[in-house]
């Protein structure tokens, strides 16, 4: 009787395993983690596989395509504006599971062109991506009316390499042809993260502040009306 996949759960039989760091697992899985993730399953442990694996799992039930970018001699990008994901296919399918990419994984990219298109956008990622797909080869961007752009001519198709930072480690695609707008895409994903960093930074700093206060009003040196009035303006700053 055939074992089960530590990682997936499918079936593994004596002819269809592989070793992790630690254990074994699918010969499905191995090929996974390194045709589609990038990574050999070999140097990680199994539950950090199981781990990876569940977030994908999640990703790929939860995923709407609310956005596509689309050329016929290009890959087909799917997008989730509302989850903030988006994976790499071909529109008559793919084979096995994919890998599907969060916005804030997004780490940097490079164009190997120098006029590719560059969009400065505010009013949401979806307006962006759509204003940068429809922009035809000579043609200048155009945003929703909601959205507002600033842009440069640029080609229909992009050729891009892109940086990812994975659980696993850094993850880099080589120069790869995509459909216009991908630039667009990428930038509001790098800007997204640049802001929840930053939040995440705001949220630190006001934490420290409020240690500092609460241990001076354990220490007798400021009232409990002082350090209230101290907790107040820093949670007002801090949205």
């Amino acid at each position: 009787m055939a074992n089960l996949c530590p990682v997936c759960g499918g079936k593994m039989g004596l002819l269809n395993r592989e070793r992790s760091a630690d254990g074994l697992i699918c010969a499905s899985c191995m090929n996974f983690f390194y045709s589609k993730v990038g990574f050999q399953a070999s140097k990680f442990s199994t539950k950090e596989l199981a781990d990876f694996w569940a977030v994908q799992e999640k990703r790929r039930k939860q995923f709407k395509e609310t956005d596509s970018l689309y050329d016929a001699d290009s890959l087909y990008v799917s997008v989730d504006d509302e989850n903030e994901l988006f994976y790499f296919g071909r529109r008559s399918g793919d084979k096995g599971p994919r890998m599907i990419y969060a916005f804030d994984e997004v780490s940097g990219y490079e164009s190997d062109s120098e006029d590719f298109t560059v969009t400065q956008t505010r009013g949401g990622i979806g307006r962006a991506v759509v204003g940068a797909a429809i922009a035809g080869p000579v043609g200048a961007i155009v945003g929703a009316s909601t959205a507002k752009t600033e842009s440069r001519k640029g080609k229909g198709k992009e050729n891009i390499t892109i940086s990812f930072e994975l659980p696993f480690g850094k993850k880099t695609l080589s120069a790869q042809t995509y459909p216009a707008g991908m630039t667009a895409l990428l930038k509001a994903c790098m800007e997204k993260k640049s802001q929840t960093q930053s939040a995440y930074g705001r949220v630190n700093s006001v934490a420290d502040e409020l240690l500092k206060f609460k241990q001076l009003l354990d220490m007798g040196a400021i009232t409990e009306e002082e350090y209230n009035a101290k907790k107040s303006k820093l949670l007002e700053k801090s949205l």
